[in-house]
């Protein structure tokens, strides 16, 4: 189902307000702060900021990773609250993962990022979503972020093109799955009831279920590994310029998400 052409840098701005001045947004002032980015990332955050809000998708996300800087002291901090803190879901990196204006890149070895949010505790059982935009187009069994119980369901989890399909499960024992020509775009799993399920690449919803939720993870959701508690999992290769994690939005939520991700992007010359 195609939601609707992707909206034009130029038009988005209109649309957004964006361009014209009128000053910092307070939120985006506290991420460049922390961060310490300045330039075009700062621009093209704070213009990231202002589109979500516009879309009144703002208050739907618990993270926000947009993985500005070129540094793990810089890509770590959540968007959607800019503290230093566990609690505020900020990442903390481990293994031998790298850096740079493109975004964070996993080594499918023992890199991985730990979000802290654990969806037993802040996510809504039918009402939720995670998302990851990956430039990297590879087809080994890679969980770009998930958690599990121990190894054991219910997962909440995006498994980009392994063997040709990408798997979404949310909050369930089983997937909605996609057989995938490649890995690269913005791809986000989305729940908004019991049993809606749907994978959206880009701005098109490539997959629909009813595959059911059974109970939340107890489990932190991790960021280039599956989170099985006592182990991670399936380490992914693929370099990740945005991930997100939230409630479920509307197909019209969905399509606005991702066109203010990929004018981010693109304003930052890393878009697929």
């Amino acid at each position: 189902m195609i939601l609707g052409k992707a909206i034009s840098p130029f038009a988005l701005r209109k649309i957004s307000g964006g361009g014209g001045g009128g000053g910092t947004d307070p939120d985006a002032q506290a991420f460049i702060t922390a961060t310490g980015i300045s330039g075009t990332d700062a621009t093209a955050t704070n213009q990231l900021v202002l589109d979500l809000k516009s879309a009144n998708i703002w208050t739907k996300m618990k993270c926000i990773y947009p993985f500005v800087g070129n540094t793990a002291s810089s890509q770590k901090y959540n968007l959607k609250d800019a503290r230093d803190l566990d609690a505020a879901f900020r990442l903390t990196f481990f293994g031998g993962g790298t850096f740079s204006s493109n975004g964070y890149q996993p080594n499918g070895t023992n890199a991985y990022a730990n979000t802290f949010l654990t969806p037993s505790t802040t996510l809504t059982l039918n009402s939720q979503h995670i998302s990851y935009y990956s430039r990297t187009n590879s087809n080994g069994t890679e969980v770009e972020m998930g958690c599990n119980n121990n190894g054991n369901s219910p997962n909440t989890l995006l498994e980009i093109r392994t063997a040709g399909t990408t798997y979404v499960s949310l909050a369930a024992n089983g997937y909605t799955t996609y057989v995938d020509a490649n890995s690269l775009g913005f791809y986000m799993g989305n729940r908004t009831a019991s049993n809606v399920v749907k994978l959206f690449k880009n701005n098109t919803a490539v997959a629909t279920s009813a595959v059911g939720s059974s109970s939340n993870p107890f489990y932190s959701i991790g960021i280039g590994a599956l989170n099985s508690g006592t182990t991670r999992q399936f380490y992914s290769t693929k370099q990740c310029a945005f991930a997100s994690i939230g409630d479920g939005l509307s197909d019209a939520e969905a399509l606005a998400l991702y066109n203010a991700v990929q004018l981010f992007n693109t304003t930052l010359g890393r878009q697929v």
